[in-house]
């Protein structure tokens, strides 16, 4: 079994995106605690609702920059 922290690392560095992701939520869930199963299935569907919007052309997507410049600009006035 490995308990040294380098080679936990490096093994988990070493997983694919999928199995990073639900090792950082296993992770996370042991710090916060459980998630409440019904904010986590209200944020999947506000996930997926954004996703068919973009699909759709109702929304679009903006670079942080652009966003940051209009932000200032509103802030200005």
């Amino acid at each position: 079994m490995i308990t040294d922290f380098k080679e936990i690392e490096n093994s988990a560095l070493n997983l694919d995106r999928k199995n990073k992701a639900r090792l950082a939520d296993k992770l996370l869930q042991s710090i916060q605690g459980k998630i409440d199963p019904e904010i986590e299935q209200a944020w999947v569907d506000e996930v997926q609702k954004r996703k068919e919007s973009l699909k759709s052309g109702d929304a679009s997507l903006h670079s942080a920059t652009d966003v940051l410049k209009e932000a200032r600009k509103r802030i200005e006035k």
